[in-house]
């Protein structure tokens, strides 16, 4: 078990521009403000989404497209470093016009509209490393 001891930071709230791939423009967000470690969450809407689904016998993500317009009814996540550079990990919950919902880990999604809260967390920066155990790139101890 990897136990951090973090503090708050900066709190950010930023509306992402309509058109945009919301991970990278969150990605681009952190890498612009210089944040290596912090909290998210969004909510909005999605033009169209990609979600992924963790199979943990191969150890590769099984992607689904949700090709129609939904609402970003919950994203959280967490910003951390992977490679030096800041790396978004989120999951979201998607509905559709009939009350159909999806959920998974967000890979890519075009925002039609969408409103982020970012947390930024001080301390020891969260970097990630390949695990043997899942095949994953988790918070490890360096």
């Amino acid at each position: 078990m990897l136990i951090r001891n973090c503090s708050q930071s900066r709190s950010i709230l930023a509306s992402l521009d309509n058109g945009t791939e919301i991970i990278g423009q969150i990605t681009d967000l952190a890498k612009d403000m210089g944040i290596k470690a912090a909290f998210i969450s969004a909510i909005g809407a999605l033009s169209q989404a990609d979600l992924g689904y963790y199979d943990q016998a191969t150890r590769k993500y099984l992607v689904s497209p949700v090709d129609e317009p939904v609402e970003l009814a919950a994203c959280s996540g967490n910003i951390s470093l992977l490679e030096g550079r800041p790396f978004v990990h989120a999951h979201a919950v998607l509905a559709d016009g009939k009350g159909r919902t999806w959920g998974g880990h967000l890979v890519r999604g075009t925002v039609f509209a969408a409103e982020l809260y970012l947390q930024e967390l001080s301390g020891l920066p969260l970097k990630r490393v390949p695990d043997s155990i899942t095949g994953l790139n988790l918070w490890g101890k360096e």
